[in-house]
């Protein structure tokens, strides 16, 4: 099934300058990029995002982090998509994330673990709805998506 989902780069991905290694692993998979920007979080979004977290104790330090400085939002699309990204991004804890992962080969610790992304079809369909205006997504067709998706039936 055709799924749309949403990663962060967070911050530490973006003064690290590992925004363009991150993205070109999603894109050399197959998924299609249906937006895509730089944003400087402010703290109401960052707690719209987090409000699943809020009242916890890791709750502003969450809203901290992700507020320290531009991450890049990006809009996946593809077969499947939510879960392979999350299976590409590997273990939120990167001293368990799997070599080959995003953060099993990029990231050292929990509190600077590179990339968020959506655990759901809800809270993709939330998350899109929090980081993208409708008019910030762009349906396309691709010529490789026959070579990459294979024939509809």
């Amino acid at each position: 099934m055709i799924e749309r989902t949403v990663v962060l780069v967070k911050p530490d991905g973006v003064q690290r300058q590992l925004v363009g290694r991150i993205v070109a692993r999603f894109e050399e998979r197959g998924l299609k990029i249906v937006g895509l920007k730089l944003v400087k979080v402010d703290r109401e979004l960052a707690e719209r995002h987090y409000a699943v977290h809020k009242g916890k104790p890791f709750f502003e330090g969450l809203v901290a982090f992700i507020t320290s400085g531009p991450l890049v939002a990006m809009a996946l699309e593809g077969p499947d998509a939510i879960s392979m990204v999350r299976t590409m991004n590997g273990a939120t804890r990167p001293n368990e994330a799997a070599p080959g992962t995003i953060r099993g080969d990029l990231a050292v610790e929990m509190g600077q673990n590179l990339v968020h992304a959506s655990d759901g079809p809800e809270t993709a369909a939330t998350e899109l709805s929090l980081w993208f205006r409708a008019d910030e997504l762009v349906s396309y067709e691709r010529e490789i998506d026959r070579w990459v998706i294979g024939p509809k039936g």
